[in-house]
């Protein structure tokens, strides 16, 4: 089997500018812990960091394959970015009152990140994958949506259970009966990465002689 390639590309403005969005994550949830230094807190915190890192992964890991050039990445990014500033002013009172105002950006950029990468992706195997991150979001979702209605006693039990779906998900590469992503063989688009390398440049490898494989 060949070594692996290295490929690089440049990242993009609208990239860091997305990133920033989430930086004031980190500190929404700093201070959320902070207010509440207890084991609860603690265990709300962890809830809430699963859900705005999972967001955040997603979205960026999407742009990287559809190559953030296409305007339908850009448009993604820039949506997912505005439902983000909501998401994420919402954190220090996802457990108090603005549950609705957390989930529901929240639900937003994972359907339409997902969405988008499952009908726009250039080849087959990345759009079999996203079709299989829409049915893993579609079972956690019910999870999230039940946590809102709650108070927020019961609520931290709900929406642990939907992020613990989320991550099983994510670190199983969204496995359904029959169907499963094998990602060191995925392969990149070759529009999106190129042998060049630079100061500022994102990177990973890619095995360009070996087909996908979703088994």
């Amino acid at each position: 089997m060949p070594e692996p390639t290295r490929l690089r590309r440049q990242v993009s403005p609208l990239e860091l500018f997305y990133d920033l969005v989430f930086v004031f994550a980190v500190s929404q949830l700093s201070h959320h812990l902070l207010e509440h230094l207890t084991w609860r807190g603690a265990a709300e915190t962890a809830v809430l960091l699963v859900a705005v890192f999972g967001s955040w992964a997603y979205t960026s890991l999407e742009a990287t394959f559809l190559d953030i050039g296409r305007l339908v990445t850009r448009w993604m990014v820039v949506v997912a970015m505005g439902l983000g500033l909501f998401m994420n002013s919402a954190i220090s009172r996802a457990f108090a009152d603005r549950a609705w105002a957390f989930v529901v950006p929240l639900l937003a950029i994972l359907f339409v990140a997902n969405a988008v990468t499952a009908l726009a992706a250039r080849n087959d195997a990345l759009r079999e994958h996203f079709r299989r991150t829409l049915v893993w979001t579609a079972v956690s979702a019910p999870l999230w949506l039940l946590g809102a209605t709650v108070d927020s006693g019961p609520r931290l039990w709900w929406w642990a259970a939907a992020a613990l779906v989320d991550l099983t998900g994510t670190w199983l590469a969204h496995p359904l009966p029959g169907r499963r992503l094998i990602s060191r063989e995925m392969e990149f688009e070759p529009s999106t990465w190129s042998n060049a390398s630079g100061s500022s440049s994102s990177s990973c490898s890619a095995r360009p002689s070996s087909p996908p494989a979703a088994r």
